[in-house]
C-alpha cells in the first residue's frame, strides 16, 4: 500500500509542473504573435515559434 501512495505523490508535482510551463510558453507565444500579427509573412514564424516552445516545455521534463 505504501509504494502506490509514494508513486501518486511523485506524479502530482510532475503534473503540476507541466501546466506551469505550458502557461509560460503560451504567454511567450501570445506576446510574439501580437508583434508578428502585423505582418502576414510572419504567420509562418509564429507557427515555428509554437513548435519551438512545445519542444522547450518538453526539455525540463527530462
Amino acid at each position: 500500500m505504501v509504494p502506490p501512495i509514494a508513486e501518486a505523490a511523485v506524479g502530482k508535482p510532475v503534473i503540476k509542473d507541466e501546466p506551469k510551463g505550458e502557461k509560460e510558453a503560451s504567454k511567450k507565444i501570445k506576446k510574439k504573435s501580437k508583434k508578428r500579427s502585423k505582418s502576414k509573412k510572419s504567420k509562418k514564424t509564429v507557427e515555428d515559434t509554437g513548435t519551438k516552445e512545445a519542444a522547450s516545455s518538453q526539455t525540463p521534463e527530462t
